[in-house]
Formats: C-alpha cells, sequence, structure tokens
C-alpha cells in the first residue's frame, strides 16, 4: 500500500472512491486481526486513516471514524501495543497536511509517544521541539508535556552528550526560548495542598499546561524538574534567560531540585546582568504577580511567587540599579513586601532595605515624579 504522504509525482492520489474502497478493506482486516497481529497492522492503517480526514467526502470520513472508533477500543487497555510514532510525526509536520488532520494526529502521536520505551522516548523528544513556536497552542501543551515527560524519565540524573547537542541545536531560536519558557512553569510548579488552587508564581492556564489539568507530585514531578534543569544547562542558554528559573529552582520545596537550582545558579549564572531591564522586569512580575491586574481574564492573573523565591528575588533587587528606577514595579514590591497579605517579617525587613537602595540609587526625576504631585 502506498504511503498517504508519498510525493504526488510518484502515483496520482486516490480518488474518494479508491480510497473509500481501501478504508473498508482495512476495517475488515482490523476486525479480524487477533491482538498479537495488530501491530504491523497498525502502522500501515492508522497513517492512512488519518491522512484520509484530507478528504471532504463524507463517506470517507465515517468510515475513518469507524477505523479510529475500533483501534480505540482494541489498544486503550492495552499500552503494549505499538502505535507508528514516526509516521504520525512524519504527517503532523508535513506542510501539505490540513488541520484537521494534525488535530487527529496529535491525539494519537500523545498515544504513541506514552507507549515508546524510555530510551527511545529520551531520543526522540529534542526533535518534538523543532518549530515548536509555530504550532498552535494547543498543540504545544500536548507536545511540551510529552517532552517534559521523557527527560524526567530520561535525564533527571545526566544529559548524554548525544542528546544534549540536540536541545542544544533549539538554543538560539524561538523553539529554545518556548521550551524555556514552559522549563520556568514547570520548575515554579508546586502541588496546591488541596488539589485546587493555583500554585504561587503562576497563572491558572499555565499550571494547567504544565499538568495538562492531571495531577502531578511527588517523584514524577521532582524527577521532570531535577531533568528540565540538566537539560537547560546543556542547552547553554544566555544567563539572563536561565537566571530566574534556577533562581526559582533553588527555591523549591524538594531538597534535591534546590540543591541543583542553587549549584547552576552559582555556576551558569553568575554572569547574569542584573542591569539589564528585560530581565529585571520579568523578575518583579514574578515577585509581584499579575493578581490585581484589571484588563486581564481571571485565568491569566499571575499569582505572587512563594516566600522563599521572594526574598531571594528582593536581594537580587538590592544589587541592582535598574531595579530601583524599574517603576511602577519598584512601588508594588516595596508595597508587597511591607503592607501584603502574604508577607513575613524578613520580607519586611527585605523591603525597607529596598526603600533605602531605591532612595540612594534611583534617579532623581523618577523620584520627584512619584512622591512630589
Amino acid at each position: 500500500m502506498a504511503e498517504p504522504s508519498s510525493p504526488a509525482a510518484a502515483t496520482p492520489a486516490p480518488t474518494d472512491a479508491e480510497r473509500e474502497d481501501a478504508l473498508d478493506r482495512m476495517l475488515t482486516r482490523l476486525a479480524l486481526a487477533e491482538d498479537a497481529r495488530l501491530a504491523p497492522l497498525l502502522a500501515r492503517v492508522l497513517p492512512y486513516a488519518i491522512t484520509s480526514f484530507a478528504s471532504p467526502a463524507a463517506s470517507v470520513r465515517k468510515l475513518v471514524m469507524e477505523i479510529l472508533s475500533h483501534i480505540n477500543k482494541r489498544v486503550k487497555h492495552r499500552p503494549e501495543i505499538p502505535l507508528p510514532m514516526l509516521d504520525l510525526w512524519k504527517i503532523y509536520t508535513e506542510s501539505a497536511s490540513s488541520s484537521i488532520v494534525r488535530n487527529f494526529c496529535i491525539v494519537y502521536i500523545e498515544m504513541a509517544f506514552e507507549r515508546l520505551p524510555s530510551e527511545e522516548k529520551g531520543n526522540i523528544a529534542p526533535d518534538l521541539l523543532i518549530n515548536i513556536s509555530n504550532v498552535p497552542a494547543q498543540h504545544q501543551g500536548i507536545i511540551l508535556r510529552l517532552v517534559s515527560k521523557a527527560i524526567g524519565e530520561c535525564n533527571a540524573r545526566k544529559v548524554d552528550d548525544t542528546i544534549a547537542s540536540k536541545y542544544r541545536s533549539i538554543s538560539g531560536s524561538d523553539d529554545g526560548l518556548v521550551f524555556a519558557d514552559f522549563g520556568f512553569h514547570t520548575i515554579l510548579y508546586q502541588t496546591p495542598s488541596q488539589g485546587i488552587g493555583c500554585p504561587a508564581g503562576l497563572s491558572l492556564a499555565q499550571a494547567d499546561r504544565v499538568t495538562g489539568k492531571l495531577p502531578l507530585k511527588g517523584d514524577a514531578l521532582t524527577s521532570r524538574k531535577l531533568g528540565i534543569l540538566n537539560v537547560l544547562e546543556a542547552m547553554q542558554l544566555a544567563s539572563e534567560i536561565v537566571y530566574p528559573i534556577y533562581l526559582a529552582g533553588a527555591s523549591d520545596s524538594q531538597e534535591s531540585v534546590t540543591k541543583r537550582g542553587d549549584e547552576l545558579l552559582k555556576r551558569k549564572a553568575s554572569t547574569a546582568n542584573l542591569e539589564d531591564l528585560k530581565l529585571i522586569k520579568k523578575l518583579f512580575t514574578l515577585f509581584n504577580g499579575t493578581a490585581s491586574a484589571e484588563n486581564i481574564a481571571a485565568e491569566l492573573k499571575v499569582a505572587p511567587a512563594p516566600s522563599s523565591l521572594r526574598v531571594r528575588l528582593m536581594s537580587v533587587f538590592c544589587r541592582s540599579i535598574a531595579a530601583a528606577n524599574a517603576f511602577p514595579y519598584t512601588l508594588q514590591c516595596i508595597f508587597g513586601c511591607i503592607y501584603g497579605s502574604g508577607t513575613t517579617s524578613r520580607l519586611k525587613q527585605l523591603g525597607m532595605e529596598f526603600t533605602v537602595w531605591v532612595f540612594k540609587h534611583a534617579v532623581m526625576d523618577q523620584l520627584k515624579s512619584r512622591f512630589h504631585r
């Protein structure tokens, strides 16, 4: 059977009638196949069926749905039956694939990836990040979760040189930034105490993107965080990009993550430019959150960082002249330290120290505009 993704120049595209006939025969073969012989049949049937969604013919799409329904029933509770991951990924990434084909493809890519051996997941994971910045947001979340799960399984202790070079190949691109941002949110994520609510430092939307709305806790979460820290180190990103991530890691509730984050912060991010206004604004947003903003949807409002991280952030602000001049963030930070609902005696003390720093280093015109109205 010809591959559905073969170049059109090789063979003419099948007509709807021909495709319908082929799908009908496939459905019969699936129904007659024993479970032990299902895998090689699925390797041919599943890619062909999904690409058939490109046909506008209702009869073709009806047959495809019957085939997919049959496959779902047969493999749902049989994780040992593999699905053709690489063929599905090839279809998904082809520019000619329509949105409906991609939408169904991503469902079975997720299912196929989960069935791979851990080592194979680890080898494939970096390839899934290529062009991640250009896929729809919902698909992005699915792919990023697959990658981070593989990283947790395979890279919590180390990243092999071959795999490291794959991740490093996207370091200077938007794809690398998308992954780093997702890694940042994963490091910040803490399991809510009652299983509901928004973790400190994140919005509900960000937390759902990290977890897929499924529980993420215990050793699985710790391994994922350690693996992400190791992969980010291997990617050799700019210090200003990884600084907030390592800072969050060094403030984690798990000792192993705290130790690794602190090590990377000192060894790999100590050269970060604390006068970089973009970095400082990102750190202030982490400290203050955006919960008080009125023009942001509720699920997008970011909660302030946890107290342990806020204490570390204050020590950063008290070493940055840019932080002393980053109004209105500067004032919001001071107010949060001294009067905020979640403040502590340590944060109040640091808030006063930062106030002194601001009066010492803020540009006089900035101060006048804020306090002489």
